[in-house]
């Protein structure tokens, strides 16, 4: 009884540790896009590692937690309200450009279990790889919804939502992806995800 009061202890530290470490990566801005959106040190990847190792149960409402901290840091800067003219605009700008595209990040962990011989690290990339899509495709929903009003005169909003995001999305992708490729070869971490 005790050893399992002690597991959950530790889960939950691990848990607010991997949430400090995403909030602390926040702040360390590669470049940031004028109307929201920005290119971060890895921010995502402690959540997804996290989820990874301890998967959906713990993953996914730390995740959430993450997602409230960026609405509350959305709200504080300004970029929530402001621009949403109707309360449909509200909704939709609080569920996919905050809650749903950072509360995914905690499926990362759902492949895996997928452990191909020739490289047994691929169902944890491929489970990466897809929740930072997903979050690409509900940044992209808003950027067509809402902030598509501000596309250049003669293109459509489609392309200027996937092109604005894309520019920050791609890069977090690539970046997160192939840090969490390195790390999940590393035989300490590994130990620790398996």
């Amino acid at each position: 009884m005790a050893q399992q009061k002690n597991s959950k202890v530790i889960i939950l530290a691990e848990s607010a540790v991997m949430l400090a470490l995403s909030i602390g990566l926040d702040f360390i801005k590669i470049w940031e896009m004028p109307m929201g959106g920005k290119v971060t040190l890895l921010s995502m990847l402690p959540i997804c590692l996290l989820s990874v190792k301890d998967g959906l149960k713990v993953g996914v409402p730390t995740a959430f937690l993450y997602s409230l901290y960026q609405l509350i840091t959305g709200i504080a800067k300004g970029n929530v309200f402001i621009y949403t003219t109707t309360a449909a605009m509200v909704i939709i700008c609080v569920l996919f450009d905050y809650l749903v595209p950072f509360t995914v990040l905690g499926f990362a962990g759902m492949f895996k279990k997928f452990k191909p011989a020739k490289f047994p690290e691929l169902g944890i990339l491929l489970g990466i790889i897809l929740v930072i899509f997903i979050r690409f495709a509900c940044h992209y929903i808003t950027g067509f919804e809402i902030w598509g009003q501000w596309a250049p005169e003669g293109q459509s909003k489609f392309v200027y939502s996937l092109i604005y995001n894309g520019q920050y999305m791609l890069p977090e992708l690539l970046m997160t992806s192939i840090a969490a490729g390195i790390l999940v070869k590393v035989p300490a971490i590994k130990k620790i995800i398996d």
